[in-house]
């Protein structure tokens, strides 16, 4: 009798027993019941599901290709370890440091060439000035040149040779003056007996390179007085043999006349 009561009042427990309410509660069980406070939310939390929230909206808002490369990205970073992390972010800082010194020997090296240029530039300047100023004085040169010799000229003009600074016009004048053809020539040939005949232009010729002569010791005015009528033509002019105007040079040195210095 007392099981049988005691099964009776057990049946009416379980039917009392609503089991609607029990799969509710059973439905989700992680679910805290609306009742009791859920527990505090971590501080970061709010940022870091405003950032989720954006990049999700931007991700809608972009292209296909644009959120297929940001997922990507985002889940390859998710899955790095912290140590990988490091890694990833001191290569992309050496990449950057690098680039940042490529640029800057790129502008150093394009500075020394500007330099380079400039100084080349400079030096050809140089060079052309360097050029003109040569030039200038080679011609001032070449000028005093010309004016010593015109000057050395006018002091010791060929004209004026011998003691008495004798013309060579005056002795031509003097030794062809019996003579129509009164050219002086320079012209030296042969007689038929091999004697030398020398033409008035030879003949003053070599009187003055005479070694009596450069001592200073022939008067060649009396000279051509003694020559004048030694002359005789060989078919094209007057001309004097050499052994004649030797005597010549000779006797006037001798004769020692008043002009002789």
């Amino acid at each position: 009798e007392n099981y049988d009561g005691l099964s009776a009042s057990q049946n009416d427990q379980f039917q009392s027993f609503d089991y609607t309410t029990a799969q509710g509660f059973n439905a989700n069980p992680h679910q805290p019941a609306s009742g009791f406070p859920g527990p505090p939310t971590p501080p970061g939390y709010t940022s870091q599901a405003q950032a989720h929230q954006q990049q999700g909206g931007s991700l809608r808002n972009g292209s296909p290709d644009e959120q297929s490369v940001a997922r990507g990205g985002s889940e390859e970073d998710e899955n790095l370890t912290p140590a990988q992390s490091r890694r990833k972010a001191q290569n992309r800082a050496a990449q950057r440091a690098f680039r940042e010194r490529k640029e800057k020997h790129v502008k150093d090296l394009e500075a020394k060439l500007a330099g380079l240029e400039a100084a080349q530039q400079q030096s050809s300047l140089e060079n052309e000035r360097l050029k003109r100023d040569l030039q200038k004085i080679s011609t001032e040169n070449e000028i005093l040149r010309a004016t010593s010799r015109m000057s050395h000229g006018s002091i010791s003009p060929e004209p004026a040779t011998g003691p008495l600074r004798f013309k060579p016009t005056d002795f031509y004048s003097n030794v062809l003056q019996n003579h129509t053809n009164k050219s002086p020539s320079h012209r030296i040939v042969t007689s038929d007996d091999g004697e030398r005949l020398l033409a008035a232009g030879a003949t003053w010729d070599f009187i003055i390179s005479h070694e009596l002569f450069k001592k200073g010791l022939v008067d060649i005015a009396d000279v051509s007085e003694r020559l004048k009528n030694c002359a005789r033509c060989d078919g094209q002019g007057p001309v004097f043999s050499e052994r004649s105007i030797t005597n010549a040079i000779e006797q006037s040195v001798a004769s020692g006349t008043d002009d002789l210095l």
